[in-house]
């Protein structure tokens, strides 16, 4: 099951309808977008893209893998979890904070 989250736009914005191509399409395993993990339980994850799945905790803990587009905002809640993601420009989509936060997923090739 897969629920796409995108924020409404605000009243009064021109909403461009070009077609835009996502920042970072495709996970380094190839298979989708990137993963993010919330095994701390911080109430925030700082990361580098705006296109992402949240995955909860880890496997086997895990809740569905929820692709979730920021837009253009800055912070955005899972509807499942409750994690806060947050868009910092200063880290690579690979990046993370708290760091451990990016999840590789070893199975996926």
């Amino acid at each position: 099951m897969i629920i796409e989250i995108n924020p409404a736009p605000s009243r009064g914005r021109q909403i461009d309808q070009t077609p835009r191509q996502s920042q970072w399409p495709e996970s380094m395993s190839g298979t989708g977008y990137l993963k993010f993990r919330n095994d701390r339980g911080v109430p925030e994850i700082r990361i580098g893209v705006r296109e992402f799945k949240c995955i909860g905790e880890s496997p086997p803990q895990d809740h569905p893998h929820i692709y979730i587009n920021m837009g253009e905002a800055d912070m955005i809640l899972c509807p499942y979890c409750g994690t806060r993601f947050r868009f910092d420009s200063r880290l690579t989509p690979l990046d993370a904070d708290p760091p451990d936060s990016y999840f590789a997923d070893q199975n996926a090739a």
